[in-house]
């Protein structure tokens, strides 16, 4: 149980809050460097945001994208569905 609980407590550590990863894309256009994907980070800030274009599209797929890096998250530790659904990740 203890291996359980500490498998659990590294993958809330290391989950995607998804307040936090909002607010840093609506004021600074920052979310693909809170999921770990900092190439794309700087190919968005490059293009300004795809001129605008990538950007718009963002506020459509972002929660989908914090819900599959959190679900991975939690795949690479270790956790089952279960353990999964107690964290509110699927």
């Amino acid at each position: 149980m203890e291996n359980d609980s500490s498998k659990m407590l590294l993958a809330q550590n290391q989950l995607a809050n998804k307040t936090n990863t909002w607010l840093l894309f609506l004021f600074l256009g920052w979310s693909y460097g809170s999921l770990d994907k900092i190439g794309l980070q700087i190919l968005f800030y490059i293009t300004l945001g795809g001129f605008g274009f990538w950007a718009v599209i963002r506020l459509f797929t972002l929660n989908g994208a914090i819900k599959e890096y959190n679900k991975n998250i939690c795949i690479r530790v270790g956790l089952n569905a279960d353990e999964m659904l107690m964290l509110g990740v699927i």
